[in-house]
C-alpha cells in the first residue's frame, strides 16, 4: 500500500474509534469516561500504561504489513489523534469531533485554528501562527506534537457559542503523513490554506465569541 492509501485507512479507523468513544461519553457511560481519562494520562509518568489503553488504541487496528518503521509512525499518529480527542472533549457536554459526512473542511486542523483566532477577536493570531510555524519546522514527530497539543489546548479554551470541532480521522491521517518527506509538504499546505482562507459565515456564526 502507498502512504496515501495507508493514510486514508488510518483516517477511517480513527473515525470509527472516536465515534465510539464520543457516543459513549455523551451517553454518560462510565467506561467511555474512563477510557478518555486514561488516554489523556498516557504520557504522564506513573499514570496510564500502554496496556491500560490497549483496547482503545490497538483493538481492530488493521495490519498493513508496513514494516517496523512505518508501523511505528502509524501507531504514533493513531495514539496522538485519540489523545487529542480526549483532551478536547474533556468536561464538554457537546461533541467536539466531526466526521467526513458532515461536509467541507469544517473539521480541518487549519480551520479550527482559524476559528480560535476569530473567537479571540484576533488577539491570539500571532501565537497561533508561531505554533503552526514551529510544527512545520520541527525536525521530528515529538517536536511537532508539542505545537499540535498546544494548539488543541488553546482551541479548547475558545469562548464560543458553538464548540470548535475537529475531524480527528483527518488529523490522524495528517499526523501520519507529516512523518514522510514525500507527503509532509502537502499537509502543511492544506493547514495554511484552511487557516488563511476566509469563511465569513462560519467565522460570524459558528465561532462567534460568546459575549453574553
Amino acid at each position: 500500500m502507498s502512504i496515501r492509501e495507508v493514510s486514508r485507512a488510518i483516517a477511517r479507523c480513527v473515525d470509527s474509534k472516536v465515534g465510539t468513544l464520543q457516543s459513549g461519553y455523551l451517553a454518560g457511560r462510565a467506561s467511555s469516561r474512563a477510557s478518555l481519562a486514561r488516554l489523556r494520562r498516557l504520557d504522564t509518568a506513573g499514570e496510564a500504561s500502554w496496556m491500560s489503553v490497549g483496547e482503545e488504541l490497538f483493538a481492530d487496528l488493521p495490519n498493513y504489513n508496513l514494516g517496523e518503521e512505518a508501523e511505528r509512525k502509524e501507531l504514533e499518529s493513531v495514539r496522538a489523534a485519540l489523545q487529542l480527542y480526549a483532551i478536547l472533549q474533556q468536561s464538554r457536554k457537546s461533541p467536539v469531533a466531526t466526521f467526513p459526512t458532515d461536509g467541507g473542511n469544517a473539521g480541518s486542523f487549519g480551520n479550527a485554528c482559524r476559528l480560535y483566532v476569530a473567537a479571540s477577536n484576533g488577539d491570539g493570531e500571532s501565537g497561533v501562527k508561531r505554533r503552526l510555524s514551529s510544527i512545520e519546522a520541527a525536525t521530528d514527530f515529538s517536536g511537532a506534537m508539542i505545537g499540535v497539543r498546544s494548539l488543541v489546548r488553546l482551541i479548547r479554551t475558545a469562548k464560543v457559542k458553538t464548540l470548535i470541532q475537529l475531524d480527528f480521522g483527518q488529523l490522524a491521517s495528517d499526523l501520519f503523513e507529516i512523518q514522510f518527506e514525500d507527503t509532509r509538504g502537502d499537509v502543511f499546505m492544506r493547514w495554511a490554506r484552511d487557516f488563511y482562507r476566509a469563511n465569513p459565515q462560519q467565522d460570524g456564526q459558528d465561532a462567534k465569541a460568546d459575549r453574553n
